[in-house]
């Protein structure tokens, strides 16, 4: 009988100790891919703990700081601006080492997100810090896909980063709950976000209490720098003599290097954008406008809107996000889009559908907003992996072309959210529903889907690469011959 337990036991320590080392050696890998991915998985884990607590500076800046409607929109204004200026340093970074355009910038985001804690009075000030923040973290961006790319087998790339934002969704689901509920327990005496924490922990230090909410900003803050300093370890895969093939372009130079990308040379990518410009404008149409609809249309009240806009698609996220890049490294690229697509645009539709189903059987009221979110929140890591990490890697060349084609990545990002946040603006001062352009939102996603679809069936009626792994092996190919 003891036997049999202790042999139950060592089997059970055996089964935790495989999960354990395959949570930190990643998916099979060796040698320099497998220290890159457990220095990967750290920042992703800090970095989605800091993205949680930031996520309430707005609040924070509402019910701390008055802030007015119009100092909201900052930190997407800077974040558009950090896109823009994204397009002409990931053509500078294209022949130049790229951990210094991670590690640079990420120190600058850490930074400006500490210096919110210093913010006691203003708004604008507080926000335009956040934004700032935001636009330093997206000038990583391209650099990070080029690490990605070079350090990483493509045959489990996708897995990988899929793990990696498994992990990174649950982080960010954790604190942004728990700071909320932080601030929530402030305020929960009658006083302000910005109350004191009790001031017996301070005075056995001998220090002035200090406001929760800048404490949370500082933690953040701390949270972001320790992710870079993380990513900072990792030893990039770079060859010298690729660093100095060429001379670096100058600033005309280099958009006119990005404008051959999309003109003439590869139009295989230049289909590609107009199939993510379509999705992300459709997508940018509504979705600021989910807060009103979930608040105004359906009645709900703080916690439910918070649930279904930021816990229940992050714990979707973190159950399929895994599987989907997995599956991801074994389909085409194409194909994989249109899965996200379809899904993304069911969302909007779903929630646009309760008030007419809700009428009929009152029970949708509950159920079919869940059901949207969920579908959104299992392919939301997935399209993260296609759009900000892989995707590129189906159509760029390796080597310094990556840089390039991400930093385009990030551009149409950015011109996209500008461009769909304005019509969306000019739609609803003319007086067109939330309701409405969730409906016209959700099908312009689908018919990107759709599209994705055809470009997937055109691609292999031309005998083109089918996944990623084939579209690379042509280019080792090339340099065996």
């Amino acid at each position: 009988m003891l036997a049999r337990w202790k042999r139950r036991l060592n089997s059970a320590m055996h089964r935790a100790l495989t999960i354990i080392r395959g949570f930190f050696h990643g998916p099979g890998f060796r040698g320099n891919a497998a220290r890159t991915f457990r220095y990967h998985l750290m920042y992703g884990i800090f970095d989605g703990t800091a993205g949680g607590i930031l996520l309430n500076a707005p609040l924070v800046a509402i019910k701390t700081f008055d802030a007015a409607n119009w100092h909201l929109p900052l930190r997407e204004l800077y974040a558009g601006l950090g896109m823009m200026l994204t397009l002409y340093l990931a053509s500078q970074m294209a022949r130049r080492s790229k951990m210094p355009f991670v590690f640079f910038p990420g120190m600058l985001a850490a930074v400006s997100a500490m210096a919110l804690a210093l913010v006691t009075g203003s708004a604008f000030w507080f926000l335009t810090l956040l934004g700032v923040g935001a636009m330093f973290e997206i000038f990583t961006r391209p650099a990070i896909a080029a690490i990605v790319r070079t350090n990483y087998p493509v045959e489990k790339r996708c897995c990988a980063v899929g793990q990696i934002r498994k992990w990174s969704s649950l982080a960010f689901l954790t604190s942004s709950v728990v700071s909320a509920y932080v601030l929530h327990r402030a305020t929960g005496g009658g006083l302000d976000p910005a109350a004191t924490a009790p001031a017996s922990t301070y005075r056995n230090f001998g220090l002035a209490p200090v406001p929760t909410a800048q404490l949370l900003m500082l933690t953040g803050g701390l949270l972001s720098l320790v992710a870079f300093l993380c990513f900072r370890q990792i030893r990039v895969d770079e060859a010298p003599r690729e660093e100095c093939a060429s001379p670096t372009l100058g600033f005309i130079g280099s958009f006119r290097a990005l404008w051959d990308v999309i003109s003439h040379r590869n139009g295989r990518f230049r289909r590609y954008l107009l199939g993510c410009f379509v999705d992300g404008f459709f997508q940018m149409l509504y979705f600021p406008l989910i807060w009103v609809f979930l608040s105004r249309d359906l009645g709900y009240g703080y916690v439910r809107c918070v649930a279904l806009m930021h816990v229940v698609p992050a714990f979707a996220a973190f159950v399929a996000t895994g599987a989907l890049g997995r599956l991801f490294d074994r389909i085409n690229p194409w194909i994989a889009w249109a899965g996200v697509r379809f899904a993304w645009g069911a969302d909007a539709l779903l929630l646009a559908a309760t008030p007419a189903v809700a009428s009929v059987f009152p029970p949708a009221l509950f159920f079919l907003p869940v059901v949207a979110r969920v579908l959104r929140g299992s392919v939301q890591g997935g399209w993260w992996i296609l759009w900000w990490q892989v995707g590129v890697t189906y159509f760029a060349p390796p080597g310094e072309e990556t840089s390039r084609y991400a930093g385009l990545m990030v551009f149409l990002n950015g011109t996209t959210r500008l461009l769909a946040s304005a019509v969306g603006m000019a739609l609803v001062a003319a007086s067109v529903s939330p309701r409405l352009l969730l409906v016209v939102g959700g099908v312009g996603v689908i018919l990107s889907g759709v599209y994705s679809l055809w470009q997937a069936g055109w691609e292999l009626q031309q005998r083109g690469p089918q996944t990623i792994v084939d579209f690379e092996y042509q280019f080792e190919t090339q340099r065996e011959t």
